[in-house]
C-alpha cells in the first residue's frame, strides 16, 4: 500500500470513531513531518547569518515543487520558481545577503527552472517587483526598498508527480552519476515547448497527481560566531483531495497556500471547558481557512534564557503563515479580516496580544510587562507576518535584535532577577472577538458552528550563549526549540466542537 493511501486510511479509521467516515479526504497538519505543502517559518541574512534550506523527496516519483520565498512585512513574493526532483532526490540551497537585501544560490545539481546561480558571488538576488509597485501587484503601503527582503519565510508547495508518458520527463530529471540527465528538457519544455501554454502547449504532460511525501528543514548559521540553529518544516499533508496536477509555469503566483482543494480540515483540540482533545472535522468555503484552522492556537508557550554566566540571548520567531490572506487588500476576500484585526497599511498590520510571564521558580511578574516599540500599536501588537520578540533587549526599536539580527520585533522585558525562565503568549484574550476563524467561514454542512480561536501560527525559540575564546577555542552555542502551542475549538453556541 502507498503512503499516502495507508495515511488515508488511518485517517479515515480515526474519523469512523469519531462518526465521520463519510469524510474521504481532509487537509491536516503531519505531526511525522512528511506532507505535500512544507512551511519553513523564518529565514534570514541579518546580523551575519544565512540561512540553509534543505527539501527530501522520500518517494520513488519524481515531483514538481513551486519555491517560493516571501518577506516578512506582508508575505509578499520575493522569488519563485520551479524545482524539479528525481525519486529519492534531496534540493539544498542557500539563503545569503546580496546588494543590500538577501538573495539564494545552490551547488545542488537538481533541475530548477530558471536554472540558479552556483555560487554565492553569483547568488540570485530577491526581487521587489511584489511590493514596490513596479510589478503587475499595486504597493502595500511597505516600504519598498530591497532590505525588505533580508528576512521572511519560505513555503513549497508540490505541484505534480512527474512521469515519463510521452516526453520522458521524469528520464530527463532522474539523477545518473549524481547528474541529472538533461535539465534543459525541462526548461525548454517552458520555453516555447511542450509546457508553454503560449506556444500551445500543456502544462499537464508527463505530469499526474500530486503524492506528498517530501520533508524538509531550515537552519540559521553564523560563521563568524560559530554558531548553527536548525528547525523542521512544517508539513500539510493531503492539501489537495482531487486526481489532478497542480502544476504551473516559474513565475506564477500559483499554487500558493491559499491553493489547497482540500476544503475540509481535521485538527485534534480541547474544547474552552476541558483539557482532553478530540478529533475535529470542519468543512469551510475556502481552503485558505481550512488550511488557517490547521495552524490555530490561542496561545504560545516557550523559555527564555538571558543569564547564568554566558551572555545569552533569546528570541522567539512567530509566523503568521495565512495572514496576508485575510489583511493584504490584493489577497484577502472582502469581509474575509478574521481571525485577524486590520488590513496591511502604512507597514503593518497589528494584532493585540496578552504576555504572562515566569521565571523559573513560579515567580510572576506584577504590573506591566515592557514591549516595545510602540510605534502605531497600543499596548503590546505583533504587527507582521513573521516577526522576532526578543527578550530583556533594551535597544529593540532602534537596533536589531542579537540573535537573528531582525528589525522586524519587539521586546519582552522580564522583571529583575526574572532572567530565566518561560513565557506564555496570549493570541485570543485580548481580541476575542476578532481574533477567531469564524463559523461564517465554513461551507454549512460539516462542522459548521466550529469556531477556532486564536490566530494562525507557526515558529520557534532560538537561544545563543555567547563565550568567545575560551582556552583558545570559540565556545560560542546555539539551540532552538519549536512553539508549544495550546489549541481550543467551541462552538457557536459554547459546547465543544467535534
Amino acid at each position: 500500500m502507498k503512503r499516502t493511501s495507508l495515511t488515508t486510511a488511518v485517517i479515515a479509521g480515526i474519523a469512523g470513531v469519531a462518526g465521520i467516515s463519510n469524510m474521504a479526504s481532509a487537509v491536516y497538519l503531519n505531526n511525522d513531518g512528511l506532507g505535500q505543502v512544507l512551511i519553513y517559518p523564518y529565514y534570514t541574512v541579518n546580523g551575519g547569518n544565512n540561512t540553509l534550506l534543505t527539501v527530501v523527496n522520500t518517494t520513488n516519483q519524481g515531483k514538481a515543487v513551486k519555491v517560493r520565498f516571501l518577506e516578512a512585512y506582508d508575505s509578499r513574493e520575493v522569488l519563485d520558481f520551479n524545482l524539479y526532483l528525481s525519486p529519492q532526490d534531496v534540493w539544498t540551497a542557500a539563503v545569503v545577503p546580496v546588494g543590500g537585501g538577501a538573495g539564494v544560490f545552490t551547488n545542488d545539481n537538481s533541475c530548477t527552472v530558471p536554472a540558479l546561480p552556483t555560487s554565492l558571488a553569483t547568488a540570485q538576488p530577491f526581487l521587489t517587483y511584489a511590493y514596490d509597485g513596479t510589478g503587475d501587484t499595486a504597493a502595500d503601503g511597505g516600504p519598498t526598498g530591497v532590505s525588505r527582503t533580508l528576512e521572511g519565510y519560505v513555503e513549497l508547495i508540490e505541484m505534480g508527480t512527474v512521469t515519463n508518458a510521452s516526453q520522458d520527463t521524469l528520464k530527463s530529471i532522474t539523477h545518473s552519476a549524481g547528474v541529472p540527465l538533461d535539465c534543459t528538457q525541462v526548461a525548454d519544455a517552458w520555453n516555447g515547448g511542450y509546457w508553454d501554454i503560449t506556444a500551445g502547449g500543456d502544462v499537464t504532460i508527463d505530469l499526474s497527481a500530486t503524492s506528498g511525501g517530501l520533508f524538509g528543514s531550515g537552519a540559521i548559521i553564523n560563521v563568524n560566531q560559530g554558531t548553527i540553529a536548525g528547525y523542521n518544516a512544517d508539513a500539510i499533508d493531503q492539501f489537495y483531495s482531487d486526481t489532478f496536477s497542480h502544476h504551473t509555469a516559474p513565475g506564477s503566483l500559483s499554487p500558493n497556500i491559499s491553493s489547497a482543494t482540500s476544503h475540509v480540515s481535521y485538527v485534534f483540540a480541547p474544547s474552552p471547558t476541558t483539557t482532553s482533545p478530540t478529533l475535529i472535522t470542519t468543512s469551510y468555503t475556502s481552503g485558505v481557512d481550512a488550511v488557517s484552522s490547521l495552524f490555530m492556537a490561542d496561545k504560545i508557550f516557550n523559555e527564555y534564557w538571558t543569564a547564568g554566566g554566558t551572555a545569552a540571548n533569546s528570541e522567539w520567531v512567530i509566523t503568521f503563515p495565512t495572514k496576508r490572506f485575510y489583511v493584504d487588500s490584493a489577497s484577502a476576500a472582502a469581509g474575509h479580516l478574521q481571525p485577524f484585526d486590520k488590513l496591511f497599511s502604512k507597514g503593518v498590520s497589528c494584532a493585540p496580544i496578552g504576555i504572562g510571564i515566569y521565571d523559573r521558580e513560579e515567580r510572576t511578574t506584577s504590573g506591566t510587562i515592557g514591549f516595545s516599540p510602540a510605534k502605531s500599536q497600543q499596548g503590546a501588537a505583533l504587527c507582521y507576518e513573521a516577526q522576532v520578540v526578543t527578550f530583556n533587549q533594551p535597544g529593540i526599536g532602534t537596533a536589531a535584535s542579537a540573535v537573528l539580527g531582525s528589525n522586524l520585533t519587539a521586546n519582552i522585558a522580564p522583571p529583575a532577577g526574572a532572567n530565566n525562565g518561560w513565557a506564555v503568549i496570549d493570541l485570543y484574550g485580548k481580541s476575542a472577538a476578532n481574533h477567531v476563524l469564524p463559523a461564517a467561514y465554513t461551507d454549512g454542512t460539516v462542522g459548521a458552528a466550529n469556531v477556532f480561536r486564536g490566530l494562525p501560527v507557526t515558529g520557534f525559540w532560538v537561544a545563543n550563549l555567547v563565550n568567545g575564546n575560551v582556552g583558545g577555542v570559540l565556545s560560542n552555542y546555539s539551540a532552538l526549540f519549536r512553539h508549544k502551542l495550546h489549541r481550543t475549538c467551541a462552538q457557536a453556541s459554547g459546547s465543544a466542537c467535534s
